[in-house]
């Protein structure tokens, strides 16, 4: 991969990060309902922001990381309203793990199920993965009915697996294949 690759839908562009990103995405992960289900990591300091986009923002971040991840922006005026991607990429087995996070602002009109739609296809098309995977805690009802609806099957449940708000979750594990 020589270019970060950009990905189009109907309203959504998916590009590389920019430092120009930096006080929109912190915005965005500084909501503690935003990541809420995502590790309840809040930013605290917008440089935490800068540190993502420098993590994330070029092709060589993707062979280092093993991860590629898109700012996902409104296609009519640039803005930038989250994050799609992939981690996890095991080249020899060919899956990956998906992940979204969206401004609150953007929850609702159909962003989020638009831009993972994008970001499956480029997984099985351009990246040639035989199964792309989803995790979420089990609380997650919203990832759930999402993950329902692009069409992944529960493939099983870990028990108390994830330590957050001083309570241990479930987690459940998602898979869909080529």
């Amino acid at each position: 991969m020589k270019e970060f690759p950009e990905i189009q839908t109907e309203r959504l562009v998916l590009t590389a990060l920019k430092e120009e990103d930096r006080s929109s995405l912190f915005s965005i992960f500084a909501d503690p309902l935003v990541t809420y289900y995502d590790g309840g990591k809040v930013m605290k300091t917008s440089t935490q922001a800068l540190h993502y986009i420098r993590a994330f923002k070029d092709t060589t971040s993707i062979s280092l990381t093993n991860t590629i991840r898109w700012g996902v922006r409104l296609k009519s005026s640039n803005t930038l309203i989250g994050t799609a991607g992939f981690q996890n990429w095991d080249r020899t087995s060919s899956k990956a793990e998906i992940g979204a996070i969206l401004s609150r602002n953007y929850w609702s009109g159909g962003y989020g199920a638009e831009a993972a739609k994008a970001v499956i296809e480029y997984g099985f098309e351009q990246m040639k993965l035989h199964k792309i995977y989803a995790q979420t805690i089990e609380d997650n009802r919203a990832a759930v009915k999402r993950l329902d609806e692009l069409g992944f099957h529960k493939e099983g449940r870990f028990i108390d697996h994830v330590y957050l708000r001083n309570q241990y979750y479930h987690v459940l594990v998602y898979s869909l294949f080529q």
